[in-house]
């Protein structure tokens, strides 16, 4: 028992990527089938596993570790889980099935919502973010050029900085609508998200 409680906290630091030697020597396999149905991982995993001990020349159960697996995947396909993977941006798996897919795919799928205005939200954050820059870069460049204007005597380079100024207006007038559309969409991704986050 305790070696199988020692497996299941070394599987979990090791992000159950590998095996190693003393783990395939060890050989509790339904622990080790338990910790990746707890974490989600499907049953195939187990192939790894098979070959990395026979390269170290021992033996593997698969009949303890999918006694384990099924163990561990009944405390995995929760609604709860669910909504987790949901919420991180996973994609979904088939790890539960049957009647265990229900009440977890409804919580991958209002997890997924959440994600998605989340994303949707911030995205729209740094758009906004991002273009208010560069309105400050050509009001600045806008500004300068007139200041270079008041003490310019050249004709030809006079004329120069106002059509430069000219285009530099013109940008500025679509960034500043563009802005005004973002932060109309901004509002609307903020509703749509508290909206959401209020539906649990």
């Amino acid at each position: 028992m305790k070696q199988g409680v020692l497996l299941i906290a070394v599987l979990a630091l090791t992000g159950c990527s590998s095996i190693s030697p003393q783990e395939c020597q060890i050989g509790d396999w339904f622990a080790i089938g338990k910790t990746d149905g707890q974490q989600g991982v499907a049953s195939t995993k187990f192939r790894s596993y098979q070959k990395e001990c026979a390269e170290h020349g021992v033996g593997s159960d698969f009949k303890a570790y999918e006694q384990g697996h099924a163990e561990g995947v009944m405390l995995y396909c929760t609604y709860d889980a669910g909504r987790e993977l949901g919420q991180s941006g996973g994609a979904y798996n088939k790890v539960c099935t049957g009647a265990l897919e229900p009440q977890f795919r409804l919580g991958y799928d209002r997890g997924r919502k959440w994600y998605q205005a989340e994303s949707a939200l911030l995205n729209l954050q740094k758009t906004l973010q991002r273009n208010a820059g560069t309105i400050d870069q050509l009001e600045q460049r806008i500004d300068d050029n007139s200041k270079e204007l008041t003490v310019l005597k050249d004709k030809q380079q006079k004329q120069k900085l106002l059509d430069e100024n000219r285009n530099l207006q013109q940008q500025l007038r679509e960034l500043n609508q563009m802005q005004g559309q973002l932060q109309r969409d901004l509002k609307q991704a903020e509703l749509q998200f508290s909206l959401i986050q209020q539906d649990g």
